[in-house]
């Protein structure tokens, strides 16, 4: 059973029509990269995953079951979203902030659980922050609070995890580790992220989702990341130099 299915799904924003007719199936042990041009959709295609947008068209299903009809509870087990900007307004440290993550499987109490407080610290030290539990959300750099949003989602552990540019503001050894870390959870996961770096993409994702004005390319990383395609969808030109994809 796929982990999400559309089926002529659309989007829009203001009535400009921005993706249609998507029929689209991503499995677990798959990790799908959103590729396209500014304003084309990637964010908007995944804030529609998350249920943070309404579709414009089409049918969703995650993990078979349409999202109109699956409880919120049961969604946020089986679905969960790294945002790429965050607004903190309010003092709170980077333990609380991951355990968020968290709230799905409270069972309606308040209070987290020794086993809550173990996985958020587990997320923390898998995304290289185990010693800034107790810091002022607001005093970590703009790389780091990218890192506890996803330790956040690590913490929540749904089945399919949607992340909005999850290296955009790391520096490039941490995109490495970010993108590697991304890579190993797809053996339990299914994982899809928005991504301006190709050969990133290319590296590390199995699938990639190529968005083009009025059009769109899904499937194996090797079959759609070709230069004649990348063209089409970036309106530039595009070299394989050895191993890497080159705009030119």
């Amino acid at each position: 059973m796929s982990l999400l299915q559309t089926e002529k799904l659309a989007v829009s924003i203001d009535g400009r029509v921005l993706i249609q007719d998507l029929n689209w199936q991503v499995e677990r042990g798959q990790f799908w990269c959103v590729l396209g041009k500014n304003g084309v959709g990637k964010s908007s295609l995944l804030y529609v995953l998350a249920g943070l947008m309404p579709r414009a068209g089409g049918s969703l299903l995650i993990a078979g079951a349409s999202i109109d009809t699956t409880t919120p509870t049961l969604l946020a087990q089986r679905r969960g979203m790294m945002l790429q900007q965050h607004a903190d307004n309010f003092a709170h440290s980077v333990l609380d902030t991951v355990l968020v993550g968290r709230m799905p499987y409270r069972a309606g109490s308040a209070w987290d659980t020794d086993e809550d407080v173990a996985a958020a610290q587990a997320a923390l030290a898998m995304v290289g922050l185990p010693g800034k539990s107790h810091i002022d959300i607001n005093h970590l750099s703009g790389g780091e609070r990218q890192r506890v949003a996803l330790a956040s989602l690590l913490a929540q552990n749904p089945h399919l995890m949607l992340l909005d540019e999850p290296v955009a503001h790391q520096d490039v050894a941490q995109q490495l580790v970010v993108m590697q870390l991304l890579s190993d959870l797809k053996q339990d996961h299914a994982l899809i992220a928005s991504c301006h770096d190709i050969n990133l993409a290319a590296r590390f994702a199995t699938h990639a989702l190529i968005l083009g004005e009025g059009r769109h390319w899904a499937g194996e990383v090797e079959e759609v990341m070709q230069p004649a395609i990348l063209e089409q969808a970036f309106s530039c030109k595009f070299i394989r130099q050895e191993k890497m994809l080159i705009a030119v």
